[in-house]
């Protein structure tokens, strides 16, 4: 075993804690942290699996997972049936094309349902203060998203 591999363990148990605390599955932030600490840009999914030392199911619904989120790629290679992944050409843009669809989903979900049911004080108050706090989120995403993409195209 690397020397390194005890300290990338325990770095990518932190990045699982962290997806934990958000209420993605801990194996999800798991393997997002040992892929950007790996020295691979590669890795074969039992491979992964062996090396974060879990069974290779647990890292295959992590992997989907962040395939979706667009943090990973599955990497196809010719004249082999395993599946390879690597990080995403940029991760983080993903993921916050990913957190902007899910935020419009819920602005969409508080419009159309106050459209949708018969008045109520209450209950159109806790709908217009959930679309407002989202609408309010999504023009500060689209301006952190607008920042970041400079701050990559300056690098």
């Amino acid at each position: 075993m690397n020397p390194d591999d005890a300290a990338r363990r325990q770095l990518a148990e932190q990045m699982g804690l962290a997806f934990e605390a958000f209420g993605t599955p801990r194996m999800a932030g798991r393997v997002l942290g040992w892929m950007l600490l790996a020295e691979e840009d590669e890795i074969a999914l039992e491979e992964l699996a062996r090396q974060l030392g879990v069974s290779k199911a647990s890292v295959s619904h992590a992997t989907r997972l962040l395939e979706q989120m667009g943090a990973l790629r599955r990497v196809a290679r010719p004249g082999t049936r395993q599946a390879f992944y690597a990080l995403a050409e940029d991760p983080w843009s993903a993921m916050l094309a990913v957190e902007e669809r899910v935020s419009r989903g819920f602005a969409r979900f508080a419009r159309e349902a106050r459209a949708a049911l018969a008045s109520h004080p209450r209950r159109d108050a806790r709908l217009a203060e959930m679309e407002a706090a989202f609408a309010l989120y999504l023009e500060l995403l689209a301006t952190f998203a607008r920042r970041w993409k400079a701050r990559k195209e300056a690098s």
